[in-house]
């Protein structure tokens, strides 16, 4: 009975620690996120395009105190709508926050809150004679829920959901068509709980030094 007593007791420890587990202070990881769009549609009077939009960010991060990280993060977008004739990329940068909640058996939710920098441009094209510029460079802090898995103490897949749960941004656009120019000025403040758009991923990786 001791014995039975004794067992049961070790395993209840084992599952406390597992539950437990947390990335610890001073840890440090080197990552990056991947969001990606695709879609393929046809109309009866045009020809079958494609819409794509891409987003790379490459990060470094840091844990101050446990379960708790600060990261520097770099962006390049791209985009390309064969229906509209439109092209783009952009360039930027970002500072976030993360807080983790350990779920046990290598499984997290976290919490992450960013701000962050990019300059875009964006090209219409009609004819050879006929086509829009837009530059402009955009302001934008955003919190976002995920979830990060570890595969082994070094290497950790993760999920960011919603694509921006909640964001507000300011955004300075320069619009040049032919002769005619003109700026416009946006701040907004968006709430995102789209479910829908199954085609479009945000998804992570992180590799980890000292752990």
């Amino acid at each position: 009975m001791k014995q039975k007593f004794t067992i049961l007791l070790c395993i209840a420890f084992s599952i406390a620690a597992v539950c437990q587990a947390q990335i610890n202070e001073h840890n440090y990881a080197l990552g990056g996120n991947v969001n990606f769009y695709h879609s393929r549609t046809k109309f009866d009077s045009v020809p079958a395009g494609t819409v794509t939009s891409l987003s790379l960010t490459p990060s470094f991060v840091i844990f101050y105190k446990n379960n708790r990280a600060v990261g520097l993060g770099l962006t390049y977008e791209y985009e390309k709508d064969e229906h509209n004739n439109i092209s783009g990329n952009g360039y930027g940068g970002s500072i976030f926050l993360r807080q983790y909640k350990p779920l046990g058996k290598g499984f997290y939710v976290f919490a992450n809150e960013e701000l962050s920098f990019v300059a875009h441009t964006t090209k219409h094209f009609v004819s050879f004679d006929n086509y829009t510029y837009y530059k402009y460079y955009m302001f934008r802090v955003a919190a976002n829920p995920g979830i990060a898995y570890d595969c082994s103490k070094k290497f950790q897949l993760e999920l960011l959901f919603f694509n921006d749960l909640l964001s507000a941004y300011y955004l300075h656009n320069k619009v040049t068509s032919g002769a005619d120019k003109s700026t416009e000025n946006i701040f907004s403040v968006t709430s995102n709980l789209d479910f829908s758009s199954v085609s479009s991923l945000n998804i992570g990786a992180k590799i980890f030094f000292g752990r």
